[in-house]
This record gives structure tokens, C-alpha cells and sequence, in this order.
């Protein structure tokens, strides 16, 4: 894990690759987050209780006529962090402040 005790949360960033079936943006954020857990993924929980990964990953989908999406973001929170995920397929992570 990481030791935040005396340091302000910095991003980790990845890019997502371009492939097959294992390099979707699912499985990109949820190898990303267990990475910054030190945790196997398969013990996080599934992406799809936080949000649908199909319709994310239609969010950044080419365009009808093949172009790729040039801008756009998504925020959300999902085991303990702040993930954006960018249509460039950027994935940045930010653990979440704890109350």
C-alpha cells in the first residue's frame, strides 16, 4: 500500500493499450487500482457496482464515421479512489480523502 501519512495524494497515471480482450478499460482501471493497492484485482470489487464499463467504454468509442474522440472525461469513485478516465484513454487515480 501506499504511505499517505505525510504526503498530499498524488495522481497515478496510466494509459490504456491498444488490443485485445485484456487490454479493455475495464480491466485497465481495475489492474490500475489494484496496482496502487498492491492487491491482486480479483479481490476488488467488480467494476459494475460502481459504473457500467460498457457504456464507458462506448463513451469512448471512435465515432460513426471512424474518427477517435478528442476530448472528454469520466469521474468517478471506485475502491477508494478518485478515477478519471479520459478519451484518450488515459486512467488517473487519486486515493479518496477518508472522513
Amino acid at each position: 500500500m501506499t504511505d499517505l501519512t505525510n504526503s498530499q495524494p498524488r495522481p497515478a497515471q496510466c494509459r490504456q493499450t491498444d488490443g485485445g480482450v485484456d487490454d479493455s478499460l475495464e480491466t485497465a482501471i481495475v489492474t490500475h487500482v489494484a496496482a496502487q493497492e498492491d492487491v491482486d484485482p480479483t479481490t476488488l470489487d467488480p467494476l459494475y457496482e460502481v459504473i457500467d464499463p460498457d457504456a464507458l467504454g462506448d463513451l469512448f468509442a471512435p465515432q460513426f464515421d471512424g474518427a477517435s474522440r478528442t476530448d472528454g472525461q469520466v469521474v468517478f469513485a471506485y475502491s477508494g479512489y478518485r478515477v478519471t478516465v479520459t478519451s484518450n484513454g488515459d486512467i488517473q487515480t487519486t486515493p479518496l480523502e477518508t472522513q
